[in-house]
């Protein structure tokens, strides 16, 4: 008799923590920040801090930027995050402005297919070449965030 017992209070418990969980949730999402592409989670501070690094992301929307690719729905771009100081980053487009193909990662620097180089930051180190794309970014809560609406010009900050 006594298991019976343990079975229904077992159920019970279930059926309130379901019932709390199912009235926490939608304040829970009434609280976070939109999911769109103006606030868009690109890596966490502390991933960051420990140097650049290439993220590949599917956005929400297509925004014709300069290396987004596009497979049916899905938009994808790859992006450079990285430190600038203590406590800010920079997050630029992946795709070389002069030579229309991809940036490797290098040790102090960013490189196209032809040679031509830019910081982590997005300045070019011929000053004849044009910035690479960059976005504005801010940290939340741990996070890199960054608006992939509203390209800049010049260096990411």
């Amino acid at each position: 008799m006594p298991i019976g017992r343990y079975v229904i209070a077992g159920l019970l418990t279930a059926a309130a923590v379901s019932g709390l969980l199912l009235l926490i949730r939608p304040l829970l999402f009434s609280l976070a920040g939109p999911r769109d592409d103006t606030n868009y989670t690109v890596a966490s501070a502390a991933a960051a801090n420990e140097g650049p690094m290439l993220v590949e992301l599917v956005l929400n929307e297509r925004h014709e930027l300069l290396g987004e690719v596009h497979r049916g729905e899905q938009t994808g771009l790859t992006v450079v995050v990285a430190p600038v100081g203590t406590t800010a980053y920079s997050v630029v487009g992946a795709w070389s402005p002069t030579n229309d193909c991809a940036l490797s990662l290098g040790a102090d620097r960013l490189r196209d297919c032809e040679g031509d180089a830019w910081t982590f930051d997005g300045v070019p180190l011929d000053p004849a070449d044009p910035h690479l794309q960059a976005f504005p970014t801010r940290v939340s809560n741990g996070a890199v965030l960054v608006d992939f609406t509203r390209p800049i010009s010049g260096p990411a900050t």
